[in-house]
């Protein structure tokens, strides 16, 4: 965990640096922009990014504000609440692309060769899987 803060500290700064939005505003998002019809009910949305409910809702409060996206009621049920990415959003992980590239080739591309990239490729797939085969957390450490 230690490490994940350092790189995720490191990334927010290189981001500010560049004057682009956040980098959590950036995941939430590339999130969106990959999702069916780059929307998403606003609970599944938090599960993607590993941020709460609340802290989701903050930051769509401020991501609405900025004309990045909208948030409705879901057609299917009236109940949940769907985010829908707008072309400014499109726009702003764009333009935030060039310095996550850097991020990623700075921590990974000029420090593990070829090999261990896809060694690590294929642990980092594994260990993302882990939630969905594992619903007892001890079996994991066993």
């Amino acid at each position: 965990m230690r490490l994940q803060a350092q790189i995720l500290l490191q990334v927010e700064q290189e981001f500010e640096k560049a004057g682009v939005l956040s980098y959590r505003s950036y995941e939430v998002l590339v999130a969106l922009m990959q999702a069916p019809g780059q929307q998403l009910r606003l609970s599944q949305l938090a599960n993607l990014v590993g941020l709460s409910r609340s802290g989701l809702t903050r930051m769509v409060d401020r991501l609405e504000k900025d004309g990045l996206l909208r948030r409705d009621r879901s057609p299917v049920d009236g109940r949940g609440i769907n985010a829908h990415l707008h072309e400014k959003g499109r726009e702003a992980v764009r333009e935030a692309w060039p310095t996550y590239r850097a991020c990623v080739e700075r921590w990974l591309g000029r420090t593990i060769d070829v090999h261990d990239r896809a060694e690590l490729r294929q642990i980092c797939r594994r260990l993302l899987e882990i939630p969905e085969r594992v619903h007892d957390s001890q079996e994991v450490w066993d």
